[in-house]
């Protein structure tokens, strides 16, 4: 049997051994990505093996749970909510299987256009559980133009979903830390906005925000956009994402529709906003590591805490980053969430600094 760097997603989902869960390594596959091997994709740094051996282990104990978020009189009434699911990772007993769980939502980047859901999601997912919290991987709605707001919608109405099951999920009411990568980081940073935050939606105030090479200043692509050739293949793929954010007019207003979506320009009050992680590549060729740079700047002027680390190589869709500068990113951004110090008995969180 071929070690698992080896094999391609194809055979992966092929091989049965993930169950449903090898549906969502990448949504909306394409020729390209079904037959290239996980050992493309930066497995060790990625976390593919741990991410595996979790779904593997979920599979055989008979835990495969993906939940629609809408209801079906919903998704009657709007045939894109079909889309939208979210997929459930329990969190490890520890022989504590009584105690209620904080709980993590994770948004998995793919330029609103897929989710790499086992680079940005499963493996990251796995990685909650292992430090004492339950996991969600969002599902979102993408590929339309204009799409956003649409995929901020679905995830709050994920988090209400998550809420409403928290007695069945054994989970603590009101505890979680919610973040995404890259295109899904612009979804998940939306909660820290006036306009379309976690006040606005009516959802329960996270205790952190993570935050992964995520297109923070969507005005910086929209001035690429420009920059390029006529014609050109890269000035299209630009165009492509841009269309989804800000509908297909958006060379024709001037980017206004893009800036709803440059996050610093709409940031809560710091008594507000949660604690905020950030992560990111100076080599980072897709997402210009100034967004998040720009980002964090405007998070502490606002006074928001903000740890923001930023590594020197490891690119982009890094997700764990094992073995890279910015290792350890996400169990660093759990501790300073407060949440692995919840008990069933007390829902303080720690003292962390941000650092």
């Amino acid at each position: 049997m071929k070690e698992l760097r080896e094999m391609t997603i194809g055979e992966v989902i092929e091989s049965g051994r993930l169950g449903k869960f090898g549906e969502y390594l990448f949504t909306y596959m394409t020729e390209d990505h079904y037959g290239r091997q996980l050992a493309s994709y930066g497995y060790e740094k990625a976390g593919f093996e741990e991410g595996f051996r979790r779904m593997e282990e979920l599979r055989s104990q008979g835990e495969c749970l993906h939940m629609k978020v809408y209801t079906e009189r919903e998704r009657r009434s709007s045939w894109d909510r079909e889309q939208v699911e979210i997929e459930y990772f329990p969190a490890l007993s520890d022989g504590l299987e009584e105690q209620r769980r904080p709980y993590v939502l994770i948004v998995p980047g793919g330029g609103f256009n897929r989710q790499w859901g086992f680079v940005e999601g499963q493996a990251i997912a796995a990685r909650a559980n292992a430090l004492g919290l339950a996991a969600f991987v969002l599902y979102y709605r993408v590929k339309q133009q204009p799409l956003l707001p649409l995929p901020m919608e679905d995830m709050y109405r994920a988090i209400q979903v998550i809420e409403e099951h928290a007695d069945e999920w054994n989970l603590l009411p009101g505890c979680y830390m919610v973040g995404g990568f890259s295109a899904g980081g612009t979804i998940a940073g939306s909660i820290l906005t006036d306009h379309l935050g976690w006040k606005k939606a009516g959802v329960p105030k996270p205790s952190l925000v993570f935050l992964g090479y995520t297109p923070t200043r969507m005005d910086e692509f929209y001035d690429l956009w420009k920059s390029l050739p006529e014609d050109s293949e890269a000035r299209e793929g630009v165009a492509v994402m841009l269309r989804r954010v800000g509908g297909p007019l958006f060379s024709v207003n001037d980017g206004e529709k893009l800036r709803e979506y440059r996050l610093m320009d709409h940031l809560l009050d710091a008594d507000d906003a949660p604690k905020v992680y950030m992560v990111a590549n100076e080599d980072d060729g897709t997402v210009p590591v100034s967004c998040s740079r720009a980002m964090a700047e405007a998070l502490e002027k606002k006074g928001i805490p903000v740890c923001c680390r930023i590594g020197k190589t490891g690119g982009h869709s890094f997700g764990l980053g094992n073995g890279l500068e910015v290792e350890g990113w996400f169990d660093e951004a759990v501790r300073l969430s407060g949440l692995v110090s919840m008990t069933d008995g007390s829902h303080q969180t720690s003292s962390a600094s941000m650092g």
